[in-house]
């Protein structure tokens, strides 16, 4: 019997590019005292506050579980960054915003970021990256 690999070529490139990308971001995050998954959450925040974010939102976007959203929230809210408010009309839902100490780093925040997702097509042409995109949301789109 023939011992299968755990991995395919394909899922190692994806997730050593994965491991890349979110070094690089945790490297210029850490600057600022945070990781890369509080950075896209707080900047998620940012984007969506308005529309009465609540931590199922979080959870749905990020493909997380409703558990280690409130581990996030709560180290977010420990740091001063979010406010989690329970409305009047649906006393079971926190909203979720953000506080000025974090709305002021959304604008550094989405730098770093575009600087990462740019040096992932740094050495592509532009129909290169074009191509690239558009094949990565096709296998996306059909797991």
């Amino acid at each position: 019997m023939t011992e299968q690999p755990s991995n395919t070529p394909f899922s190692d490139l994806i997730r050593e590019i994965g491991l890349k990308k979110k070094r690089q971001a945790n490297e210029r995050l850490a600057e600022l005292g945070m990781n890369a998954q509080q950075g896209q959450m707080i900047g998620y925040i940012a984007e969506h506050q308005e529309n009465g974010l609540i931590q199922k939102d979080l959870a749905e976007h990020f493909n997380r579980k409703e558990a280690s959203i409130t581990s996030m929230l709560q180290g977010l809210e420990r740091k001063g960054y979010i406010q989690r408010v329970i409305p009047k009309e649906n006393e079971r839902q926190k909203k979720i915003y953000l506080l000025e100490k974090a709305a002021v780093l959304v604008e550094e925040f989405n730098e770093i970021f575009a600087d990462v997702e740019k040096s992932i097509t740094d050495n592509l042409t532009a129909e290169e990256a074009e191509t690239l995109m558009r094949l990565l949301s096709k296998v996306n789109s059909s797991l």
